[in-house]
């Protein structure tokens, strides 16, 4: 009777073993993230902390167009009903550069913004999404 290579050598089977458990961990960790990732992604306070850094005239000069945000989105969403907390860091680039959002945001029927501001890479001074700043001058 012929035994496979796994029968005739029991003691490889330990490492074999831990292997697939290493990648089934991998596995579910990535799924894990994946899903996690999803829903901050479909959240309005992501959606709309995305539409205020695409519409502002500096983040468009120093990343370009289009912005796109990155995989990794750090912090915490909480959210109960119509009511909610959101502490975010949005990666984002675009094809001139890179830069982070900073979300602190409290929700009581709509989303307020305690904090949206965008960090590029590369400048000291972050740009503040909700300052409301006048438009220029012109003369008539």
């Amino acid at each position: 009777m012929i035994r496979s290579w796994i029968e005739r050598h029991p003691l490889s089977k330990i490492p074999f073993g831990c292997l697939i458990l290493l990648l089934l961990m991998a596995g579910f960790g990535a799924v894990t993230v994946a899903i996690i990732n999803a829903s901050l992604r479909s959240s309005d306070v992501f959606k709309q902390s995305m539409s205020q850094a695409a519409a502002n005239l500096q983040v468009r000069e120093y990343l370009g167009e289009p912005i796109q945000a990155g995989w990794f989105i750090s912090g915490q969403l909480k959210v109960n009903g119509s009511a909610g907390r959101a502490d975010l860091a949005i990666p984002i680039s675009g094809p001139r550069g890179k830069g982070r959002i900073r979300i602190a945001a409290y929700k009581n029927g709509a989303w307020r913004f305690t904090c949206l501001q965008v960090y590029v890479e590369g400048q000291s001074q972050a740009i503040d999404l909700l300052s409301i700043q006048p438009p220029p001058e012109r003369d008539f």
